[in-house]
């Protein structure tokens, strides 16, 4: 006890009457929304969030890393939280998130990061944009663009290619998030990728992603 408190409560934050509006208000919003530490484990989340997450209530998504859901492990939710920190907030981010049982959803994430007593941590607001994507088909093009492609070639390649596409993919999406995430600015790209500029233009004429000089050069 302290000042006639419960210690479980003392500890409790209190928070003036709008601002408890207005976590109700996320909490039954229709876009989801979800709250991870700096390390990427979620802190809380909407009920829009466990529905797309096709999850039955927030205890069984407390404390899982958010990439679980969300995209391709290891490849957008690093992009995301590396913008977040060096370049401040997300905006109309394109990625996709997984169900418990095998749903796909199309989503847009806006984010942004805030410090607290330990450390930052990061908000994601996520929107269903299935019905505005739906239509038609990319063009096909030599890499498979999404681990729904990829898995339609197992049984009909050799599994080291499907292990050399699998990369590829990879590859491909960070790429492709990082020239998002840095508005087409090459430079700053192969800075977030780890790259030099030289084996980024190279990476790209492999993929066909924007337009190069045939000699590779590019200034800027």
């Amino acid at each position: 006890m302290r000042l006639g408190i419960p210690v479980a409560d003392a500890n409790a934050i209190v928070l003036p009457k709008a601002k408890t509006k207005l976590l109700k208000l996320v909490e039954n919003v229709p876009d989801a929304f979800v709250v991870t530490g700096h390390d990427g484990r979620i802190m809380t989340a909407n009920a829009a969030f466990l529905d797309m997450a096709q999850l039955a209530n927030e205890d069984q998504a407390l404390g899982e890393p958010l990439e679980r859901w969300l995209g391709q492990p290891g490849v957008e939710l690093e992009v995301l939280t590396a913008s977040l920190r060096q370049r401040g907030p997300v905006r109309l981010f394109a990625t996709t998130m997984r169900g418990e049982y095998g749903a796909t959803t199309e989503v847009e994430i806006s984010a942004v990061s805030v410090m607290n007593g330990v450390g930052p941590c990061y908000g994601f607001a996520i929107r269903d944009v299935g019905p505005r994507v739906t239509a038609p088909a990319r063009a096909s093009t030599r890499t498979p663009r999404s681990v729904e492609q990829l898995t339609e070639l197992i049984g009909q390649v050799p599994l080291k290619d499907l292990v050399r596409e699998a990369t590829d993919v990879i590859e491909r999406l960070c790429i492709e998030a990082a020239l998002e995430l840095t508005g087409d600015n090459r430079a700053s790209a192969a800075e977030m990728l780890g790259l030099s500029r030289q084996s980024l233009y190279v990476k790209l004429r492999r993929y066909g992603l924007g337009d190069l000089p045939a000699d590779g050069s590019e200034q800027g």
